[in-house]
């Protein structure tokens, strides 16, 4: 069976429920509630708590799984940063002035430029602050015995608060990059001029490069003070309409009195994605054997704001097929794009590495709207059609997978 034919009102019915997703959004993006939810922030509490509500008139059972978090990981990353390139430049202004001890003073600048580069990697994630988190799981169950899975998966929390644009911190980023190689080839270039092992013009003044080096430092300071750690953007659809739409999905199979007969319809709400993406892998942790007992297809919204631009990226065969009949059945033009920040920031690469069959359901294109990850994401992104194409896909995903 198709989902379409599954009831007779089920095109009213699912406009109904898209209805109920963009309007419960909406009232959540508009009720003050929406300024704290970053990674375990106030607000995202209030929206799991929201949704756990509504998911336990939808599914048979809803559990709540708690974690840590560490919220601020990256913003100590780009602080090491920072301390480890200042550093790394006042040794070599020290080297100028203290010439009888330059070599090991150099020696010690080339260890803090290596150890910034490392920072910048990430390899010092660490954090200030560990916050409590939850993911919500609701289960419809299936008529028979269960022998599939479809989880409709979507991030509760919003990105971080910014005093920049996300185009400026790349270019921060890059700046920062560029200084720390700069940084390194000084102080090698200085090392190897003290030995006596290379020789050029005004070589006896090269050591003097090491005071407008300084300047790199300040822009992993600038990038971790652009920051707010206790507040985020809106979020509408990054990812408010995701959550509501997986909801709505379930919504429509219980208002219907509707269940697959071997598949299982779940609906995961995660949380902290903007912490990486602590809520999946606390997920994968807790569930992936039961999951693994049957056969199981993830499915992420994320970032549903245009009907006319939706995307799905899939990472193997049963996903491909299950996403390609669902397309056609649910009769949505799927563009070919394949957005690299879903790729990089999405759920599914946390699904993926741990051998899950997932898909994710997108509006992204290759070009990432003006708005997004800015404080314009908010209530006047909610699309309708957006969230009843994607809803729809996932409905069909559903019952193509209980054939």
């Amino acid at each position: 069976m198709k989902a379409y034919e599954s009831s007779e009102r089920y095109e009213g019915k699912v406009r109904e429920c898209c209805n109920y997703a963009a309007r419960t959004a909406k009232n959540f993006a508009t009720a003050g509630s929406n300024t704290k939810r970053q990674p375990c922030g106030s607000d995202e509490k209030k929206l799991a708590e929201a949704l756990k509500t509504d998911l336990e008139g939808f599914a048979d059972t809803v559990i709540e799984d708690r974690f840590t978090a560490d919220q601020q990981a990256y913003i100590l990353s780009n602080l090491l940063v920072f301390i480890f390139m200042l550093i790394s430049a006042a040794a070599g202004v020290c080297a100028c002035i203290f010439s009888e001890y330059a070599f090991w003073i150099l020696i010690g600048a080339v260890v803090f430029a290596f150890l910034a580069l490392l920072g910048f990697f990430g390899v010092f994630g660490g954090t200030s602050k560990n916050v409590a988190g939850q993911n919500i799981f609701a289960v419809r169950n299936a008529n028979g015995d269960v022998k599939k899975r479809v989880i409709l998966e979507a991030n509760l929390d919003a990105p971080f608060k910014r005093t920049c644009t996300p185009k400026t911190a790349v270019i921060f980023k890059l700046v920062t990059f560029i200084g720390i190689l700069l940084y390194i080839a000084f102080d090698i270039v200085s090392l190897l001029v003290n030995k006596g092992n290379i020789d050029f013009s005004m070589s006896d003044k090269f050591i003097f490069i090491s005071f407008p080096l300084v300047i790199f430092a300040i822009f992993p300071l600038i990038l971790s003070r652009s920051v707010n750690a206790n507040a985020s953007f809106p979020g509408v659809v990054d990812n408010l309409v995701g959550c509501y739409t997986a909801a709505g999905a379930l919504r429509y199979m219980s208002e219907m009195d509707l269940r697959l007969e071997q598949t299982e319809l779940c609906v995961l709400l995660t949380g902290a994605k903007n912490a990486n993406h602590t809520g999946a892998k606390t997920y994968c942790k807790l569930h992936e054997p039961a999951d693994k007992a049957v056969e199981t297809v993830v499915i992420s919204l994320d970032s549903l704001f245009n009907a006319e631009t939706i995307s799905i990226i899939t990472n193997n065969k049963l996903s491909t097929d299950v996403m390609a009949v669902a397309s056609t059945n649910a009769d949505v033009n799927i563009l070919e794009y394949d957005p690299k920040y879903i790729k990089k920031n999405g759920s599914m690469k946390v699904f993926k590495k741990n051998k899950y069959s997932c898909a994710t359901i997108a509006s992204l294109t290759d070009k990432m709207p003006a708005y997004f990850g800015t404080k314009s994401d908010d209530e006047s992104n909610i699309n309708v059609k957006a969230i009843e194409n994607a809803m729809k896909l996932c409905l069909e995903a559903a019952y193509k997978m209980d054939e």
